[in-house]
């Protein structure tokens, strides 16, 4: 199996310099996983990067999970190559209808995000933002859906990683997974910290993990430092929460009073951050929610208060 990884960039306002890491799976059958931010300049970029592989075409296109900048240039892709745009189940509905599902998980990091001492003005402002986004980048995508797939004989196969997304794959050939957002070196957002510890897991496995964004491939040992540092950062909440503390106190804690002087957009991945990790932290029973504060029992994750 011949691998080809393409960085397909971000558009400036997302982020400069950073990209999308997609994945030209070559055997018997020509896939690609992932596919990165739709635009002019992508569409332009990603026909050359196949067409210079002699690959343009493309017999499926396989989507870790169906964020934006994962599937929206697969769409061009699908209906320039005839290939199949194929998504897990749980995922589907993001390219049935982006904006509505966005709208529905920005309403949700609202209700906590006002109660835990947000300025609705500014999240008002950032969804605006955000919602008009996603309303220009996405459209209906022509999709299959899947609860698992094997191509080729078996030698490409998915498992499902469920953690940053509920419908998150890895695309496994081999000895390698190519991950998506389940494992990015650093840290990567999720909205069930559960189930994402559940899908490091399955990841150490792998001699090659292939991750959505940076610097690839990683190995079984920065699978292990993203779990330490989840539990850093678990920790950290335990502390500050442990007299009581609201969402924006433990956000701050995390990310820096800088966060809050950013464009409000920006102030949206780091609340949902913070609810994830408080929400892991309730269902361990580790902290309790009373109105619009948040209240710890133990010191750590492994070490109860004395």
């Amino acid at each position: 199996m011949r691998i080809t990884q393409i960085k397909v960039p971000f558009p400036s306002e997302y982020g400069r310099g950073r990209g999308t890491n997609a994945y030209l799976l070559e055997g018997e059958i020509k896939v690609l996983v992932d596919s990165g931010f739709d635009s002019e300049e992508n569409r332009k970029f990603i026909r050359k990067a196949l067409e210079k592989t002699g690959a343009w075409d493309l017999d499926v296109i396989v989507l870790t999970h169906g964020h934006l900048d994962h599937f929206s240039l697969g769409v061009y892709l699908q209906r320039e190559t005839g290939a199949s745009l194929m998504v897990h189940k749980d995922d589907s509905e993001m390219l049935t209808d982006y904006s509505t599902y966005y709208s529905k998980w920005f309403e949700e990091i609202c209700g906590y995000a006002v109660e835990g001492g947000f300025d609705p003005g500014i999240l008002e402002e950032a969804r605006i933002k955000l919602i008009t986004a996603a309303s220009i980048l996405s459209r209906y995508a022509p999709h299959e859906e899947f609860t698992e797939i094997s191509l080729a004989g078996g030698s490409v196969r998915t498992m499902h990683l469920p953690g940053h997304t509920d419908g998150s794959v890895g695309v496994v050939t081999g000895d390698a997974v190519f991950a998506g957002d389940a494992m990015i070196e650093g840290s990567t957002v999720v909205r069930d910290l559960k189930k994402e510890f559940n899908s490091l897991e399955k990841l150490k496995v792998f001699k090659r993990v292939y991750p959505g964004h940076d610097r690839s491939p990683l190995s079984r040992a920065e699978v292990e430092t993203l779990e330490a540092h989840f539990v850093s950062r678990l920790d950290k909440v335990l502390s500050v929460s442990r007299g009581g503390a609201r969402l924006k106190d433990v956000v701050t804690s995390l990310y820096g009073e800088m966060m809050l002087d950013h464009a409000p957009y920006r102030l949206i991945l780091p609340i949902n951050q913070a609810i994830a990790y408080l929400k892991y932290l309730e269902t361990e029973g580790h902290v309790e929610k009373r109105g619009g504060m948040w209240y710890s029992f133990v010191e750590s994750i492994s070490s109860p208060v004395g």
